[in-house]
C-alpha cells in the first residue's frame, strides 16, 4: 500500500512551517501542501529546500486571504478578500468558472516560480463542491500533469475518468476530537484492500501569530499524536508514499 500523510496548510505561519518541517524529519508525515498566498511562504520555502524529499503540493485557496490574481471579481468580497469558505461551499456567491480557473493558474504558476517541483494539487476547505471551481480543478491538473486530491467517492470518480491520478481513498478522520493516532491505524487496517491512501493532517506549532491566522489550533495535538502513530511502531509495517509514487 502507498499511504501518503500529508501536511496542510505549510506557508500559513512560520510556528506550523516549523512543525511540519520537524514531522518530517522525524518521518512523521511524507507530503505537505503549500498556501500561496499567505505570507510565510518564502519561509516555507526556504525550508522545503533544505527538505526537498518532503513531497511538496499547492495547497490551492479560494476562501482566506487576496487572491494573486487581480480582477478575479467573482472570488472576492467588497473589500477585496475570498469569500468565506461557507459561502463557496453553500454556493452562496456565483463564482465565475473564468475566475476560478485565472486563480488556480496563478497559484500553480506562483509555486512553480519558486523553482519548485510541484507533487500535487489539493484544496483549502471544500471549494471542490462548487461546479466552477470543481471544472476548473480538473482542467488544471490535466494541463499541468498533476496528481489531485479527491475528498469524496464521487469527485474520485469523475477525476478518474478523465485520466487523473489520485489515491484509492482519502482520510479526514484525523481532526479536531478525532485526532488519535488509533483513528489513522483504523482508517489504514480497514482499507488494506487499497493500493493507495492519503491521512489529512494538520500538524504545526501554535504560536500568538497563528492564533491570528486559523481558528484551528489543536495542531500541537496531532504533532504529538503523530509521535505517538511511531512510537506504537505503526511507522515499521508502513512506508510512506508520496503523490509522485501513484
Amino acid at each position: 500500500m502507498k499511504l501518503i500523510i500529508n501536511a496542510d496548510d505549510f506557508g500559513l505561519s512560520e510556528s506550523i512551517n516549523k512543525g511540519i518541517i520537524e514531522a518530517y524529519q522525524n518521518g512523521l508525515i511524507s507530503s505537505t501542501t503549500i498556501m500561496i498566498n499567505m505570507p510565510y511562504v518564502w519561509d516555507a520555502i526556504s525550508k522545503w529546500k533544505e527538505n526537498s524529499s518532503l513531497g511538496l503540493g499547492l495547497h490551492i485557496n479560494l476562501t482566506q486571504g487576496p487572491p494573486i490574481s487581480n480582477d478575479v471579481n467573482s472570488l472576492v468580497d467588497d473589500e477585496g478578500f475570498f469569500h468565506k469558505h461557507g459561502k463557496v461551499e453553500n454556493n452562496e456567491v456565483d463564482i465565475t468558472y473564468a475566475d476560478a480557473y485565472k486563480e488556480i493558474k496563478a497559484q500553480i504558476e506562483k509555486l512553480l516560480s519558486y523553482n519548485v517541483r510541484i507533487d500535487h494539487l489539493d484544496y483549502h476547505h471544500f471549494i471542490h463542491v462548487n461546479s466552477s471551481i470543481r471544472k476548473a480543478l480538473i482542467d488544471l491538473a490535466l494541463e499541468y500533469k498533476l496528481p489531485l486530491r479527491t475528498m469524496d467517492a464521487d469527485f474520485r470518480e469523475e477525476v478518474r475518468r478523465n485520466g487523473i491520478k489520485t489515491p484509492d481513498e482519502f482520510s479526514f478522520d484525523f481532526y479536531d476530537e478525532g485526532a488519535r493516532w488509533e483513528n489513522i491505524v483504523n482508517f489504514v487496517n480497514n482499507h488494506k484492500y487499497c493500493d493507495s491512501i492519503e491521512i489529512l493532517t494538520h500538524c504545526g506549532y501554535v504560536d500568538e501569530d497563528t492564533k491570528q491566522r486559523t481558528s484551528y489550533l489543536l495542531r500541537e495535538v496531532e504533532l504529538n499524536e503523530l509521535k505517538k502513530l511511531k512510537d506504537n511502531c505503526f511507522y515499521s509495517e508502513y512506508n510512506l508514499s508520496t503523490y509522485s509514487d501513484l
